[in-house]
């Protein structure tokens, strides 16, 4: 399949397929949306070129990012961006679907416990949308592998109690995945939503949840992408610094 190479920023590029699915601003406020402490383990369901556990990496203090995809070729040109990156001593892609995630395969590697979960997973239902493109893109769009309940359920699995859920969704699934989370253990707990303009409705939302936490969920600021024609100043920074 034909790719190509891609400038993210001054520090990294990476290969994406031209027919593919390619990485857009979700990406990129999910990475900056992940707070991960200090040499956390974490992992990431559904990586697709592994831009994300790339960026926070690359940006933030992750002792481990171990990073699931389902299709075989997003799996291998996942694992190519990491080492063309450097990564490879902190990032591992897996090639496995997520409903097979169980808290053994990481005690096989040595870890007790995973800290936080991130995920940009597909947001349409099979009944919605265009299904008449390619597999892959109708994979990273729609809910063709796996759900939204198959997502919280494999979260809620192998993060420890206190764990973090960090999500990126569209605002019309919002009840969906709130009750998905709740159903699996995962208590949401921050929500903010992500506008174009000032006073314009959102069209993604970010949510921080935490495993078996009591209910109480705080809702932040709108986050604005553009001033005018322009990145407003929180998404110059996102880019910048890769972090909100």
């Amino acid at each position: 399949m034909e790719k190509r190479l891609d400038k993210i920023n001054e520090d990294i590029s990476i290969y994406q397929y031209t027919e593919g699915f390619l990485y857009g601003t979700d990406a990129v406020l999910l990475a900056a949306y992940v707070k991960p402490k200090k040499g956390a383990v974490m992992v990431e369901l559904g990586t697709g070129t592994g831009i994300i556990p790339i960026l926070i990496a690359h940006r933030k203090q992750p002792s481990r990012i171990f990073a699931f995809e389902i299709q075989e070729d997003y799996a291998r040109l996942a694992a190519e961006n990491v080492e063309l990156c450097g990564m490879s001593d902190r990032i591992e892609i897996v090639h496995d679907d997520l409903k097979n995630i169980t808290p053994y395969y990481f005690r096989d590697k040595g870890v007790e416990s995973v800290d936080a979960v991130f995920t940009n997973p597909p947001y349409m239902k099979m009944t919605s949308g265009y299904l008449n493109e390619s597999e892959r893109k109708l994979t990273a769009r729609h809910e063709l592998k796996c759900n939204i309940d198959d997502i919280c359920i494999s979260a809620a699995k192998i993060l420890k109690n206190g764990g973090d859920f960090f999500i990126i969704y569209r605002p019309d699934r919002l009840c969906d995945l709130f009750c998905a989370m709740r159903g699996a253990g995962i208590e949401p707990k921050e929500m903010t939503e992500v506008v174009s303009h000032v006073g314009e409705a959102p069209t993604l939302i970010l949510v921080r949840g935490k495993k078996s936490a009591l209910p109480s969920m705080k809702i932040t600021k709108p986050f604005v992408i553009y001033d005018g024609k322009e990145y407003s100043k929180e998404m110059t920074e996102v880019y910048e610094k890769g972090s909100m």
